[in-house]
């Protein structure tokens, strides 16, 4: 099979891709003009999914389109506006590869999407019959993103598959994990906020089990589908698994319940770690027959191996 993935450079790309090399599939690595070259055999083309410079070459002969590249949730917005940032990028851009790859004969077109289309602050396990509400101008931009890809593909011989995933962590991430991980290897006490609190999650080795699966099943149609971890989190497990993980042991004090209410008003990111937020995955394990091969255990075991590897190539 030949597969052009978009964002092959990004944190998800930068684990689909030898994956999908080592299974034994041609990949075409799409990066942004000016990421550096890939290694191996991997066929890397830099390519502006804004533009479209590029894209009819990079996407030329792929039976199958993994849409990575996006604008991703920024920690220190600069844009005066950012929802029409994200929109240019993430709508527009989406728009320019899901008709380059139509163009080019692709039969499956795969959409890396967010639980944050259906917004947050519920109690209720969502699934993907949840209406969506975006809250976030990242939110609002990936359910465009959705319909353009059902849209573009409605009536054409090109399945599309709209993939929605929570936080996902594992080697590589940026996120609120790495910063867990620098606290907890300081030894220092972590603020518990709310200890029943529970969050879906997907470890990057189970996002990309998935996307494989789905490729594997040739699926027929236009269907989107949440896929998470086989179970959900508290922010004192993962801290737990993480100090395990290090060899130390977790120490926690309490924050009192009006600092977390203020601070979820403040924050994104605060909500992340504080808040719940669960979604369903069952529909993509019946119709994929897939069970996610990685736990927490093992998943932040991994992680932890590849901060403690920065940290060393750093200090030397």
């Amino acid at each position: 099979m030949n597969v052009a993935i978009t964002g092959a450079s990004g944190f998800i790309g930068s684990h689909l891709v030898p994956a999908m090399e080592e299974y034994g599939w041609n990949v075409t690595a799409i990066t942004e003009p000016g990421d550096p070259a890939g290694g191996g055999n991997i066929r890397t083309i830099q390519a502006d999914i804004v533009s479209a410079t590029g894209l009819i070459e990079a996407l030329s002969s792929a039976d199958a389109v993994v849409h990575l590249a996006a604008r991703n949730h920024v920690l220190r917005e600069t844009e005066k506006d950012p929802l029409a940032e994200y929109r240019r990028v993430n709508v527009e851009g989406t728009r320019n590869v899901v008709r380059g790859a139509a163009r080019s004969g692709a039969r499956v077109f795969v959409l890396a999407s967010s639980v944050k289309v259906m917004g947050e602050g519920t109690e209720n396990v969502l699934d993907e019959t949840a209406p969506c509400s975006p809250s976030t101008p990242y939110g609002i931009s990936k359910r465009e993103s959705e319909e353009v890809v059902n849209a573009e593909t409605n009536g054409t011989e090109m399945s599309s598959i709209v993939l929605r995933l929570p936080m996902v962590y594992g080697p590589g991430n940026k996120g609120n994990l790495p910063r867990m991980i620098r606290w907890a290897d300081r030894g220092y006490p972590f603020p518990i906020f709310q200890p029943d609190n529970l969050r879906s999650m997907a470890y990057v080795g189970n996002v990309v089990a998935g996307i494989m699966a789905i490729l594997n099943a040739s699926p027929q149609g236009s269907t989107t589908y949440i896929l998470k971890d086989r179970q959900d989190y508290s922010t004192r497990m993962i801290y737990g698994e993480i100090c395990d993980a290090l060899g130390k042991k977790p120490h926690y004090f309490p924050v009192p319940s009006l600092a977390v209410r203020l601070g979820g008003l403040l924050s994104e990111d605060f909500r992340k770690i504080t808040g719940s937020f669960r979604v369903n995955s069952a529909k993509f394990e019946e119709d994929f027959h897939f069970t996610s091969p990685f736990s927490l255990e093992e998943g932040i075991a991994r992680t932890v191996q590849w901060y403690k590897r920065s940290v060393q190539l750093r200090s030397a």
